[in-house]
């Protein structure tokens, strides 16, 4: 099985069970069976997960995802906030990683996007080469680089201002993560995070951009997704 044929596959499996969650809860609450309020729609979820573990109602290419809200429900219970973070997540894929069609991610789309964290103070650096404990330092509280070597080699494409994503970009991330995941948002594109801080930049965090956002794991959804309109 191709990567290619993985990556579709989370990215739909996922969006297949936050959504049918949902779903459910919603005609719970309609039916009466369930009181409307946050406690219970979380109790509702905790026990919904639980059930499709024991089902196997879905792929194996989210069973960790299910484990860790299982295990959350068991150790913080309404902490867990299922409910919102289920609509967070339905809203993020609906919108960067839709079922129904695929975006490429282009090279000139990602410079736009590093054009605005400049923008915004960020330092980017994209023109240097990323080696095993690098010692690379940028200026700043915030900053983003991209290994320039893996930055040729991630895209692929006749036209070269306008290639698109073909293998999973690595960034290393300092300072305001929130500020990153909604500017990477607002510019189509989804981020999946692997560590706050630990990385091979020292002080950066380390984050994944893959091809036309169907990544392996769960993406940030971004801050902005708290704020009730």
């Amino acid at each position: 099985m191709s990567k290619e044929t993985n990556t579709v596959n989370y990215y739909q499996e996922i969006q297949k069970v936050v959504n049918e969650a949902l779903t459910d809860l919603q005609e719970s609450k309609d039916s009466g069976r369930l009181p409307k309020n946050p406690v219970s729609a979380n109790h509702f979820l905790i026990r919904w997960v639980t059930t499709a573990i024991k089902s196997q109602r879905f792929s194996r290419c989210v069973a960790k995802d299910l484990m860790t809200w299982q295990k959350e429900g068991r150790t913080k219970g309404t902490g867990t906030q299922l409910p919102v973070r289920f609509e967070h997540y339905s809203r993020l894929y609906a919108a960067l990683a839709p079922v129904e069609t695929v975006t490429p991610i282009t090279t000139s789309g990602l410079m736009a996007w590093c054009e605005s964290l400049e923008e915004q103070d960020w330092c980017v650096t994209t023109d240097y080469e990323v080696l095993e404990k690098a010692s690379l330092f940028s200026d700043g509280d915030h900053s983003l680089i991209i290994c320039a070597t893996q930055l040729a080699s991630c895209f692929e494409g006749d036209d070269e201002e306008n290639q698109s994503l073909v293998k999973p970009l690595t960034c290393y991330v300092r300072g305001n993560h929130h500020e990153f995941v909604e500017s990477a948002f607002e510019h189509g594109l989804m981020v999946h995070k692997r560590s706050d801080y630990k990385s091979k930049v020292k002080y950066h965090g380390e984050y994944l951009i893959f091809p036309n956002n169907h990544g392996l794991q769960l993406g940030e959804t971004p801050f902005s997704f708290n704020v009730k309109k």
